[in-house]
């Protein structure tokens, strides 16, 4: 009897040493595996963060000017039905000065001809002012009218010059319909201010020769006071770049590329980003990288106006800035995991210890399979079970398609993203089971390779251990069953060289642009234990 004892204490001294051994090993392959992980996504999260950021200052600059393009685009309509004259100085008051009494886009409103007579309005604390501009084979002769209301002068007064608006650089030529041209940087010739002029022109109707032109001047403290707003909340470099003329707008300077006198920082930064963006072909969804004075930067560069090639947004910063509060929210939820898988696995030895072992459960006492399988159909579609009908072949047409396929892999990755569910293949939208014969696989072996492939393929091996896949015989036909468990680390589904988020939302999966993917990830994921 005391031999006996002796062996049962030497056996459940071996069980806890196997468990003790089994849990360092455990938290020693999950320290590295989150270590690997996060290596591995960084630069993928630095892509999603600094394009997101990128993305929210595009459209409010994209609105600004946009603003700007439409009342062009307003003028342009005026012109062609011939409701623009140049000699009527009141008619044009009354349509161009309530444009800048409710824009604060642009500052100086112009209408130009072809032989370089020219109406220009603008406020001079507070007051209405034109210049009626008209060339002489000797100068031009500039006169001025300061106005009561749109119809009423209150004085006037003569300036001679040599300024010719044809010589300005937003005076250009008709070339298509509604084509908004956008002058490089220079100084205005009346304020002396530098900034930049959007214009355009159109020919003049009826049997009249020649064109006019409508320009609309935007002080450069205009477009600066846009960025230093934004630029506040992001904590990096955000600037407007012309990549045809090769200057940049920040909040606080402007200056062109490649300028070798130049001591600005931002101007060496940005030179080498701009250099590396054209090596790279001007890419978009894809961050720059550039090392300046010991410290590695990140960007990227949006178009300003879509199909358009000249004006762009830029954002760049430190990549330690960048990556700051991903680490931080990174390695929290890593320590945490680790520290309760050491407290549960604690437990669960002085459990194991003070009672003398787990009481194993039998087979009879887990579920069955083809059980699981009913409560699902009976449950119905809904926000933790879909149905799918095959796993490769389109029923309409009984050709495979990889439509087909890739329609449940996003159902898995919206499951993995959320809460969990489970994807029954071979089982139609009304819960009626067809099985996967229609799949033509030799046998259940093949089958289940197929899908495994495709997981590994789309998804990524590492998730194998949130899945659990079996083929069930149910009414004399085989059933896919992919049971999954909520992943404590973003999912993706890879598409050649896409990646794209899903989370379910009801009964759909649905796909989650950068911004929202990221708030998703670090408001929710971040919860989860493993």
């Amino acid at each position: 009897m005391p031999k006996r004892k002796d062996k049962k204490e030497k056996k459940r001294i071996r069980t806890i040493a196997s468990l003790s051994l089994l849990l360092i090993g455990f938290l020693v392959i999950l320290l590295g595996m989150k270590f690997y992980q996060y290596f591995r996504a960084q630069d993928h999260f630095a892509v999603l963060i600094i394009t997101e950021t990128n993305q929210d200052e595009v459209e409010k600059l994209r609105d600004f000017f946009n603003d700007v393009n439409s009342k062009l685009s307003f003028i342009y309509d005026l012109g062609i039905n011939g409701n623009l004259t140049l000699g009527d100085t009141p008619a044009l008051n009354r349509k161009f000065m309530p444009f800048l009494v409710s824009n604060k886009s642009f500052s100086v409103v112009i209408l130009a001809d072809e032989k370089g007579n020219e109406y220009f309005l603008y406020r001079n604390n507070g007051a209405w002012i034109t210049r009626r501009t008209k060339v002489l084979p000797q100068g031009s002769k500039m006169v001025f009218h300061q106005w009561k209301s749109p119809n009423v002068p209150l004085k006037e007064w003569e300036e001679n010059s040599d300024y010719d608006p044809r010589k300005q650089p937003w005076f250009r030529k008709p070339t298509s319909d509604r084509n908004i041209h956008w002058s490089p940087m220079y100084q205005f010739y009346g304020s002396k201010e530098r900034g930049v002029t959007a214009s355009v022109s159109w020919a003049k109707g009826g049997n009249k020769p020649g064109f006019m032109v409508c320009a609309l001047d935007i002080p450069l403290a205009k477009v600066q006071e846009i960025l230093a707003l934004s630029e506040n909340k992001t904590h990096g470099v955000l600037f407007l770049l012309n990549a045809r003329k090769r200057y940049y707008i920040t909040s606080r300077e402007m200056d062109f590329l490649g300028v070798e006198r130049s001591s600005s920082f931002n101007t060496k930064l940005l030179s080498h980003i701009v250099e590396k963006w054209k090596e790279e072909k001007q890419p978009v969804e894809k961050f720059i990288s550039v090392n300046l004075e010991g410290k590695r930067w990140i960007a990227s560069l949006l178009p300003l106006f879509k199909g358009k090639d000249d004006l762009w947004v830029g954002f760049a910063a430190p990549e330690n800035i960048i990556l700051s509060e991903l680490r931080k929210r990174l390695f929290s939820i890593d320590f945490t995991d680790v520290a309760v898988a050491l407290i549960g696995g604690s437990l669960l030895v002085f459990l194991f210890w003070k009672t003398g072992g787990f009481k194993h459960q039998t087979d009879e006492e887990i579920q069955h399979p083809i059980v699981r399988l009913h409560n699902y159909i009976n449950e119905g579609e809904g926000i933790r079970v879909e149905f799918k009908s095959t796993v490769r072949t389109n029923l309409k047409t009984g050709k495979r398609g990889k439509e087909i396929e890739l329609a449940w892999l996003k159902t898995v990755v919206a499951f993995l993203n959320s809460d969990g569910g489970a994807l029954l293949i071979g089982v139609n939208d009304e819960g009626k089971i067809l099985g996967v014969d229609a799949d033509g696989f030799e046998n259940n072996d093949k089958c289940l390779l197929h899908i495994k492939n495709l997981i590994n393929q789309h998804i990524g091996a590492e998730f194998s251990g949130f899945l659990e896949v079996s083929l069930v015989d149910c009414e004399g036909k085989k059933v896919v069953m992919i049971e999954c468990s909520a992943a404590t680390e973003p999912v993706f589904l890879k598409i050649g060289k896409n990646e794209e988020f899903y989370i379910r939302s009801g009964p759909s999966s649905v796909k989650l642009l950068p911004s929202q993917m990221i708030s998703y990830v670090l408001q929710n994921m971040k919860k989860r234990k493993i």
